[in-house]
């Protein structure tokens, strides 16, 4: 019995103090899930250029057109590069405040520059910060905070909902395997009172979404809390601390003039020509190198390959596909297709947006039955004090 009222007391209380969280962040993840597919769609004029029988611009070229676009005073972080000969060039710039308390002062700005790259015509400069997508990630990730408050208001929550999900299993679980109260576990009594249909559709649909909610929880605190990270790296290296994969650094000292990023880009392209995709990332100090991730398949990111450059002599410093990290080194990277059911394809983003769908009942179904427990309490202390 004191584990019983442990179980409905930490169900109860932590679901209470994290509802609203949990409901907001589960709708924003539904909106986001499907971000790869929508974008395309939604802002067709700036991912669709006309192919040409041409040579596409060099990189170098097209990234001096957007740092022009932009300013000298905003920094170009990143180019994003569809294989696909009718797709622009993105050119990403962003800029953090670690100490900024919302959204908007999170971002000091964050822009993206959309470039055909066989006329070099600018097609968009989006304000980022402000897209719609974007605003859902922030409020999925930091609730519209900044990282500083946002880390911690989201990180608990979603750490309660994880003690939530075991404790609702918990709870969940028939007292005994008899055909009544399997159904009654298993089965929504769609043509009951209002009352006994919302506690089946928190007890039943809790049960049916419980695993893929617990992977994502899981994969979410991954982000959050540096001991989750480690635990997990420990448990994926068998039971060993195993050290991350260090980063290499280019040679500062070197005289050379700084490597072309058009002769790094066309030995990877020519490495990897059959990927779907190239993230490049461009040095920012004196000792960053420049980094290029070819990813291999349209439907996850898991399976990309991660080559690094010295910025100087062009020196090729590391070149890692999934197979060659350590298997700490593979959950982490697999961490954000399991978090969003990428990595099953099409049909796990699917699965992963319904549950996300179904979490957002939760809080409002479960807040449902503790308001009509508080009610028929109250109402029982006033029938009693009135007989007294």
């Amino acid at each position: 019995m004191i584990f019983k009222r442990i179980i409905n007391f930490l169900h109860l209380w932590l679901g209470l103090l994290s509802g609203l969280v949990v409901f907001l962040m589960a709708l924003s993840g539904c909106a986001y899930v499907f971000v790869d597919e929508l974008k395309p769609i939604v802002y067709h004029d700036r991912y669709f250029v006309q192919p040409e029988q041409k040579a596409k611009l060099p990189l170098s070229q097209l990234l001096a057109i957007a740092q022009n676009e932009l300013g000298a005073n905003i920094d170009i972080t990143r180019i994003e590069i569809n294989n696909a000969a009718d797709r622009s060039v993105v050119f990403r710039s962003q800029k953090n405040n670690p100490d900024g308390l919302t959204h908007w002062d999170y971002f000091e700005y964050y822009y993206r520059v959309y470039i055909n790259p066989y006329s070099g015509q600018v097609l968009k400069v989006e304000d980022t910060k402000n897209e719609f997508f974007q605003l859902a990630l922030s409020l999925h990730m930091r609730m519209l905070f900044g990282e500083k408050v946002g880390h911690y208001v989201v990180g608990y929550s979603v750490l309660m909902f994880f003690i939530i999900l075991v404790t609702g299993i918990i709870m969940w679980y028939p007292k005994n395997w008899k055909k009544k109260n399997v159904n009654e576990s298993f089965k929504i009594k769609w043509r009951a009172k209002w009352k006994r249909l919302n506690y089946d559709l928190h007890k039943v649909l809790g049960f049916y979404a419980f695993f893929i909610l617990l992977l994502t929880s899981v994969t979410g605190l991954v982000w959050v809390f540096d001991w989750v990270h480690e635990s997990v790296r420990f448990v994926a290296n068998g039971a060993q601390v195993v050290p991350t994969t260090k980063l290499p650094l280019s040679d500062s000292t070197m005289s050379y003039k700084e490597y072309s990023l058009d002769k790094a880009y066309v030995q990877v392209q020519s490495q990897y020509p059959e990927a779907y995709a190239y993230l490049i990332i461009l040095p920012k100090k004196a000792q960053s190198t420049l980094n290029i991730f070819s990813y291999l398949t349209d439907w996850n990111r898991y399976q990309r390959v991660f080559t690094g450059f010295d910025r100087y002599s062009g020196q090729l410093l590391i070149n890692k596909t999934f197979q060659d990290l350590n298997n700490g080194d593979k959950a982490f990277q697999l961490n954000f297709d399991l978090h969003t059911g990428a990595y099953l394809g099409l049909f796990g983003k699917i699965l992963s947006f319904f549950a996300a769908l179904l979490c957002s009942t939760l809080p409002v179904t479960g807040f449902y039955i503790w308001w009509n427990k508080k009610r028929k309490s109250k109402k029982v202390i006033k029938l009693l004090s009135v007989e007294n």
